[in-house]
């Protein structure tokens, strides 16, 4: 929801969570979101459309993109999908070049496409590998690379959808965490590169999401219930929110760090919310049973 306040500022509620974005001569107008057809994509290019922004939804599945699109545009905002491939630099310059032409310089880039393939270092080939750190990893820097003129212009903010795995890798997921461990050193390299520029870029890494794709994954993968039984899910309309927040006003000082965005869990893993087909039963139940088994015995329990 919208609040317009009386002093012209524009007050976005996620949900719960109230995010203001200030009017003002660095309001932020134009963006562009990859991997916006649904999920989390879809949750961010809402939260900006509904804050005001003329927001370019870009994903490979065009019809999809479309409808999304044309969704936002009967609730009022200003919207529009285009087909991108972000592995492809030409597809980048085309999408690029047409925002340009239709809503002028853009201000908020927000890479959000990605995939999350299951694999150890032995069971992944090279063409899993490539086709992970090609959507996930280069993906996003020719989208930079693209941008930055327009975003140089007008010292414009990068957002970098990462994970938890960037900096917290578990088992099972091995071309997924190098891709985000990668995008989290692009990040930081980014904003080190263009800091005398105005340029902010951030990186936001959400816990474990609910979307559709997720849960077609973990079905495939043994898990159909899910996220039956997941604690503190992080939201699409929660990544959304902290987006806003970081191409705001009140944000420009923020750049070049990793936010955090699920309650806890880079601190506090629970390994058992992927399911790993090779285990009876998932780490964390393990750790529980032998811990409940120890408290009746009277023994101290040991953590692995």
């Amino acid at each position: 929801m919208v609040v317009s306040a009386s002093d012209g500022s524009v007050v976005l509620w996620a949900g719960d969570t109230r995010v203001e974005r200030m009017s003002g001569p660095l309001e932020r107008t134009v963006a562009l979101v990859t991997g916006a057809a649904q999920g989390i994509g879809l949750g961010i290019a809402r939260a900006l459309a509904l804050a005001s922004y003329k927001v370019v939804l870009a994903d490979i599945e065009q019809e999809l993109v479309e409808r999304a699109a044309a969704a936002l545009r009967a609730e009022g905002c200003q919207a529009v999908g285009e087909s991108l491939d972000v592995t492809r630099a030409d597809h980048w310059g085309r999408v690029v070049e047409q925002l340009d032409s239709r809503w002028g310089a853009l201000d908020l880039l927000v890479n959000c496409a990605g995939i999350s393939p299951r694999g150890t270092v032995e069971s992944t080939d090279e063409t899993l590998w490539e086709q992970t750190l090609g959507v996930n990893l280069k993906g996003a820097w020719l989208g930079i690379k693209a941008a930055l003129p327009g975003l140089r212009s007008r010292q414009g903010t990068i957002v970098n959808i990462g994970s938890t795995r960037a900096t917290r890798p578990m088992p099972g997921l091995f071309s997924y965490v190098v891709s985000k461990a990668g995008l989290w050193g692009l990040t930081q390299q980014v904003a080190v590169e263009y800091l005398a520029e105005g340029i902010t870029c951030n990186m936001i890494a959400p816990g474990w999401v609910d979307t559709p794709n997720e849960r077609r994954l973990q079905a495939r993968y043994g898990r159909p219930d899910f996220p039956e039984g997941i604690r503190n899910l992080t939201t699409p309309e929660e990544v959304g929110a902290a987006v806003v927040y970081l191409a705001s006003p009140h944000a420009r000082k923020i750049n070049g760090v990793i936010l955090y965005l699920d309650a806890g869990l880079h601190i506090a893993d629970d390994a058992g919310m992927v399911h790993l087909s090779d285990r009876s039963r998932p780490p964390f139940a393990q750790r529980l049973e032998n811990t409940e088994a120890t408290v009746v015995s009277g023994t101290r329990p040991s953590h692995p």
